[in-house]
């Protein structure tokens, strides 16, 4: 049960480099009924990103999924939203330019997980910070996917920020960074709130971890249970992007990028 959490986050990043490798979207669309023009400009938003040397994944992720909410969604917020997910995609891969990172075969999914981050608000700032503090690519995009999941289960993007790069700072396995969003969730379930969860963060606390190791040492341990990310609720996103942080308190900063 303890590692379910860490399986589905991982499953999301490998989620998102696998639907460029099932075949042509626009194909995909055409077969599931799409309207040809909706399809047709799926494709040139999507070629228009691998033209950039963006991962085109999460854009083709978010056109499947606007496809299957087109009883509710018009097909032109549809790509809307996907051309804000190129703009994100574009601002993930500059700060990986200016932070100096060589990603090579860890691009894509580093880059994808950058972009998922800036789209939760998180700033460039704290998208740079933990690239730097990760000791290799694949610990990058592990720690940037769980900020993010962090931050969309209500927790400050500072505090989210601060837990992982401190457990990317203590060494270990990459895979060790996946227990933060269930430690928080065991937190929570035990009652404290989310200006609590914040707070035990910030003075050095750090989430119970199982084991009482890494980040988490600092109060005792439980059991590691599962969660689910709470879907988001903005209008504006047919594929279920949030459109704010939800922050305790009013704390946190609006992301200063191109954000959707």
């Amino acid at each position: 049960m303890k590692r379910m959490w860490a399986l589905a986050i991982a499953m999301t990043v490998l989620g998102q480099a696998a639907v460029a490798q099932d075949g042509d979207v626009v194909s995909r669309l055409r077969a599931a009924g799409a309207d040809p023009q909706f399809a047709e400009r799926v494709g040139e938003i999507v070629t228009a990103a691998r033209d950039e040397g963006l991962p085109t994944g999460p854009i083709e992720e978010k056109a499947i999924e606007g496809w299957a909410k087109r009883h509710r969604v018009p097909p032109e917020r549809v790509t809307a939203v996907l051309e804000q997910v190129r703009l994100r995609l574009r601002e993930a891969h500059q700060i990986m330019v200016e932070s100096r990172v060589e990603l090579r075969e860890r691009h894509g999914e580093t880059v994808a997980a950058a972009a998922e981050a800036l789209g939760r608000n998180m700033t460039r700032e704290q998208v740079r910070e933990l690239v730097q503090a990760a000791p290799t690519p694949e610990a990058a995009a592990a720690g940037l996917t769980v900020a993010a999941s962090l931050v969309a289960q209500g927790l400050e993007a500072g505090a989210a920020v601060y837990a992982v790069r401190t457990q990317l700072r203590a060494g270990g396995p990459p895979e060790r960074v996946y227990e933060l969003p269930s430690a928080m969730a065991d937190m929570r379930a035990r009652g404290a709130t989310l200006s609590d969860v914040a707070g035990q963060i910030m003075q050095g606390g750090g989430l119970p971890m199982p084991g009482g190791a890494g980040a988490g040492a600092g109060t005792g341990s439980g059991p590691n249970r599962p969660s689910v990310l709470p879907p988001s609720r903005n209008p504006t996103d047919p594929a279920g992007q949030p459109g704010g942080n939800q922050q305790p308190g009013g704390q946190g900063k609006k992301n200063q990028g191109g954000n959707g």
